[in-house]
């Protein structure tokens, strides 16, 4: 199996998985019938099946290896690019509890220090003065309100 259908699948994976859980919010039975959970959760268990299966059907056809060769390689490539992912999550997650430029702030300077190769000081200072044009934009000029 390739190491791009590999990825498809898990993303499709994942994506099913993050659906059922938020499904979970919703009544699966109105008073009247099916309720607004209804179709997302059975389409998320679907997915779900249909992910499995596609990695069992994959499994039985192959002859070689399960993982195409050199696959430990090509995720140690990817690691930092899904680190960055992972950031870019986490910082959009914190941007609940009210604040929007404070976690954007944190998750640049990661990036900027991690990736980029700047030193802890390039990246407060390019990163500062990026937000500052952010807020400049936003706020002050379009007057939409930036925290």
């Amino acid at each position: 199996m390739r190491a791009s259908e590999l990825i498809f699948i898990a993303g499709i994976a994942v994506f099913a998985a993050v659906l059922c859980v938020q499904s979970t919010d919703f009544r699966y039975f109105s008073n009247q019938g099916f309720g607004p959970g209804f179709v997302p959760l059975n389409f998320a268990a679907l997915t779900l099946l249909l992910a499995f299966y596609l990695l069992v059907k994959a499994r039985l056809n192959a002859e070689g290896p399960f993982l195409p060769e050199h696959f430990r390689e090509r995720a140690k490539a990817a690691l930092p690019a899904v680190i960055a992912a992972f950031l870019l999550f986490a910082g959009t997650y914190a941007m609940e509890w009210g604040s929007v430029l404070a976690p954007l702030f944190v998750v640049m300077i990661v990036i900027s220090v991690a990736f980029v190769g700047h030193t802890l000081v390039q990246a407060l200072v390019l990163n500062a003065v990026t937000l500052a044009a952010i807020y400049g934009i936003f706020r002050l000029w379009l007057n939409i309100p930036v925290t």
